[in-house]
Formats: structure tokens, C-alpha cells, sequence
């Protein structure tokens, strides 16, 4: 059964950190409103925009095409939870009225979509969610919107630091990027051929680190790399390095950040190797989208109202890939509940922790979004082995 739209008010915003999909997200979602005649806001910097200062605008004459493939969010973010502040929820609920709203489209992570799924259980607010994490977390989604964009960024960053710098330089480069819990971003790093890769998921050997670097920086001829997921944690004290922070950002969220830098004064102490450490830092969620990371974005978007004409208030708009023969992605929806707070982390099915290496199973996985990412029989790398080779019988 599917209702009218026409006439209807929806608010829809962008929470949580940044990925570089949420335009395309929100491109969707617009596109697909205006379709139905709907009268669309959008809301500044996440729950916030119900709160008691928060700014709305209206949508329903803009012009999307700007923004279809462009990187960030026009309506900015947060990491609100209307749950976390004095009288937010009532204050939320006055401003639903205030703005004669209807429906609202929740794009964010687990804590925004998880603020959603209390509100519609607690308060009936007839909400409806679109996944959105470069972290790749949520669960009930094959992948979630920014995480092929911020996975190919990776690799690329990976692949050209490997085979521009290090090579060039005979030197080792420790690549620390984002994922606070979750090593899905640092596994896809093994497309631009790191050599090893430490996800945060599990207590990593810092002996088996350095011993697995020193024989692939040999057989190499001189040159490697190290992707190193922000929050990884090792079996040793490093110096340099505090395994707990008390750091927190604006929202309470405790970081930890430049782990690569004690790891890259043990590398230089116990190798004798020139090592270096890198930052790419929020440069993965940044820049515009993959294509097919952008318009799976926007076909969400436009799940999303097709989820409000079918009343399918608390659920999320997610995909599946119905068989790993297939590379073709499917849109569907789930229950928010089922969603949201059960982080799915990179585990051993997709990665070897004694090994530090990805299996398998992970390039199976990133197939339908990395393997045009596959640099491993690029000409120059061809062109290094049979320089390397020259070299040697030199």
C-alpha cells in the first residue's frame, strides 16, 4: 500500500562525520521529492537543525544538478544526538511542529540513525534512514555510501606512495588512516599493494610487525609500506605511543591519533631503515565520490521517499548483493533496528591477523566496487621488477 505524497512536508540533513557521498545522498533524496511534489527542507548540521537555534531552509525549488557527484555535504553535519542534550527531544518534537513536518530522512552513521530508531520507537516520529560511514560499520547494508570513495582513496594513496616514493627512495612509509574501530578502510589499502597492513580490530605482535616489514622491505629491493589503522593497538609498548587517550573531540568522542609515529621510530631504531610517516587523514572522506559509490548513494535517496509512500516508517534504505557471482547491487530496506548499534568489524573472515594481510574473501567482497582499483599488473610496477632484475645480475 503507497500513500500521497503530494503536499507533504519531509526534513531531510546529513549527520555525523563527513563521506564523500553525502551530496549524491542528498541528490537523490531531493531529485526524488520533487518528483512527488513534496515540500522539502533540509536541515544544517544534522539533529541539530531541530534544536532550539537550528537552521532550516526550503528545497522544494532547488536545483540539485550541482551537487549529483560533488564531494561533502551542502547542509554540513554534526555529531548532535538530540538524546545527549538538556530537553532534546522535546524540544525536537516542538520544532517537527512548529515546521509542519511530516516525515524526516535521517543520512549518518550509527549514531544518528540510532538517535532515529529511538525516536520513531519512543516517540513515533515518522523517520526513515539512509546509511552514510567511510568507516563501513553498519551493519544490514552490503557496504555503506563513502566507504568505496575512502577505499579507493586509500588504495590509490597507498599504490602511489609505494611505487612513487618509496620506491624511488628505498624507504618505508607508515600510511595512518581513518577507521576508529573498524579496519575496513586500512584492508582496502591492499589494492594499492601495501605490504602490511594493521587493523584495529585485535592486540597486534609488534615483533611479527617487524619482522614481516623487514623481509617484504628485502624481497621488495628496498622499498615498502605500512597502513595503519588510527586506533591500532599493540602487544608492546611503543615509544612514543599511548595505547589509552583521554583526548576527546567536541562531541565527547575520545581519538587517538599518530599512532604511525611511535611505530615509525621503532622501524628506524630496530631496521636501520629511512622511515616516514604519513596523514592522509580526512582527505579520505573528502573529494568527490566513486561513480559507483555516487549513484548507489542517490538510488538510496530515492529509497528513501519510496520508503515514505510505503509507509515503511524506522527502516533504513540499504543494499545487497544477492550473489558474489553477480557484481550488480541491489537496493532494498531493513528494519532501523537492525541496523544500527551492531558495528560490524573487518574479522578474520576477510583478514589474516598473523599474516597482516587481507584474504581472500575481502577482494571478493570489494569486487563490485574496488576491482578497477587492482594496480598489481600495472606497467610501471613491471617496469621496477625488471629494473630490480637488471640490477641484480649487474
Amino acid at each position: 500500500m503507497y500513500i500521497m505524497l503530494q503536499g507533504k512536508t519531509v526534513l531531510v540533513f546529513t549527520g555525523g562525520g563527513l563521506a564523500p557521498a553525502l551530496n549524491s545522498t542528498l541528490y537523490g533524496v531531493i531529485k526524488a521529492a520533487q518528483q512527488q511534489k513534496m515540500n522539502i527542507l533540509g536541515g544544517f548540521f544534522g539533529w541539530a537543525c531541530l534544536a532550539e537555534h537550528g537552521k532550516i531552509i526550503k528545497l522544494s525549488d532547488f536545483d540539485p544538478e550541482p551537487i549529483k557527484m560533488m564531494g561533502g555535504t551542502f547542509l554540513r553535519s554534526s555529531r548532535t544526538n538530540p538524546y545527549a542534550i538538556p530537553d532534546g527531544v522535546a524540544m525536537l518534537k516542538r520544532r517537527i511542529k512548529e515546521n509542519d513536518i511530516d516525515y524526516i530522512i535521517a543520512i549518518g552513521g550509527n549514531d544518528t540513525l540510532g538517535a532515529a530508531q529511538k525516536l520513531f520507537e519512543n516517540e513515533n516520529i515518522q523517520v526513515v534512514g539512509i546509511p552514510k560511514t567511510i568507516d563501513n560499520d553498519l551493519q544490514a547494508t552490503y557496504w555503506s555510501p563513502g566507504y568505496p570513495s575512502a577505499a579507493h582513496y586509500a588504495a590509490q594513496f597507498s599504490y602511489e606512495v609505494k611505487i612513487d616514493a618509496a620506491y624511488a627512495l628505498s624507504r618505508i612509509f607508515i600510511i595512518e588512516v581513518l577507521g576508529r574501530q573498524s579496519g575496513w578502510i586500512a584492508a582496502a589499502s591492499s589494492y594499492g599493494l601495501a605490504d602490511v597492513i594493521i587493523p584495529p580490530e585485535k592486540l597486534v605482535s609488534l615483533d611479527g610487525v617487524l619482522e614481516k616489514l623487514a623481509s617484504r622491505y628485502k624481497r621488495n629491493g628496498n622499498f615498502a609500506t605500512v597502513v595503519i589503522s588510527e586506533e591500532a593497538k599493540f602487544d608492546k609498548e611503543v615509544s612514543g605511543i599511548s595505547q589509552e587517550t583521554d583526548r576527546s573531540d567536541s562531541f565527547n568522542v575520545k581519538r587517538k591519533n599518530f599512532v604511525a609515529l611511535g611505530l615509525q621510530e621503532k622501524i628506524t631504531a630496530e631496521l636501520g631503515v629511512d622511515c616516514k610517516a604519513l596523514f592522509p587523514g580526512n582527505f579520505l572522506q573528502t573529494g568527490p565520490p566513486t561513480e559507483v559509490d555516487g549513484n548507489y548513494a542517490m538510488k538510496l535517496g530515492e529509497q528513501a521517499v519510496a520508503l515514505l509512500s510505503g509507509e515503511k516508517f524506522g527502516h533504513m534504505a540499504s543494499l545487497v548483493r544477492p550473489s558474489e557471482k553477480s557484481l550488480a547491487i541491489e537496493v532494498t530496506d531493513v528494519l532501523l533496528k537492525d541496523a544500527v548499534n551492531k558495528e560490524r568489524y573487518l574479522d578474520d573472515t576477510y583478514f589474516d591477523f598473523d599474516k597482516l594481510a587481507v584474504k581472500q574473501k575481502f577482494f571478493d567482497y570489494a569486487e563490485p566496487f574496488l576491482s578497477q582499483d587492482n594496480y598489481s599488473q600495472s606497467s610501471y610496477l613491471s617496469l621496477i621488477n625488471r629494473l630490480q632484475k637488471k640490477e641484480d645480475a649487474f
